[in-house]
């Protein structure tokens, strides 16, 4: 049901699972799309949606007093002036938090060994630090490699998304409660330096655990050790 004296949210929208709700929300429950991202975008204005390519620098201007945001990967962070224009705004998050807090956090569960699944939380100014209102725990199986482990993810996303996103759309105030003390947190720094990982300095174990990590469709993952690149360099063809 949809009240009309509730502020409709925003939706800020990146990513695949973006792209998933851009195409299942109803249009009517929605005040607007906020996204960079041009499939999503177009899409989204398909439906009949508000597309905006940015969050605007004074969000509440214009806007409802009190109104809500709901972020689903959206890629940039959002500054103090734009949080303090919402009532409240939260974020769907590919991490069991405060564990995987910053970037990739599921290949960090695969390589380090870190609980993972998705949570619902409150935006704050600490990255990925705000109250949670709901989690879903995804287990890490032994042969899980980035891609299988993404697939698992991204339902429980969307299970919380279709949980939550009617009591956000209904004016519900959400339950939160406090980030257990300490977890993790990796930035878009130390994932660049994961994938320049030599293959030649792990061990058997310590390599292989890696390569299941960095392995999604698609995407290049781990080098080959140095044996392999002299092999496949030594299979090509001779330029006279």
């Amino acid at each position: 049901m949809i009240r009309s004296d509730v502020p409709r949210p925003d939706l800020l929208l990146g990513s695949d699972i973006g792209l998933w709700v851009a195409e299942h929300v109803d249009p009517l429950q929605v005040r607007r799309v906020v996204t960079s991202d041009s499939e999503i975008a177009a899409v989204a204005r398909a439906r009949g949606l508000d597309v905006r390519d940015a969050v605007p620098a004074a969000i509440s201007e214009g806007s409802a007093p009190g109104g809500l945001a709901l972020s689903v990967h959206y890629p940039d962070i959002l500054t103090t002036e734009q949080l303090t224009g919402y009532r409240a705004a939260y974020n769907l998050h590919p991490g069991l938090l405060p564990w995987g807090r910053g970037h990739f956090p599921l290949v960090w569960a695969i390589w380090q060994g870190e609980p993972a699944g998705a949570t619902l939380h409150r935006i704050t100014t600490r990255l990925d630090g705000g109250p949670v209102v709901d989690q879903v725990p995804v287990p890490v199986r032994s042969d899980d490699t980035g891609g299988s482990l993404h697939a698992r993810l991204r339902a429980a996303e969307r299970d919380l998304f279709t949980l939550w996103w009617p009591r956000l759309v209904a004016g519900e105030s959400l339950p939160e409660r406090a980030q257990d003390p300490g977890g993790s947190y990796h930035d878009r720094h130390a994932f660049t330096v994961l994938l320049a990982t030599d293959p030649d300095a792990l061990d058997a174990a310590s390599e292989a655990r890696l390569r299941r990590a960095l392995t999604f469709p698609g995407k290049p993952g781990l080098a080959p050790r140095r044996r392999e690149r002299r092999d496949a360099a030594a299979r090509l063809p001779t330029v006279v």
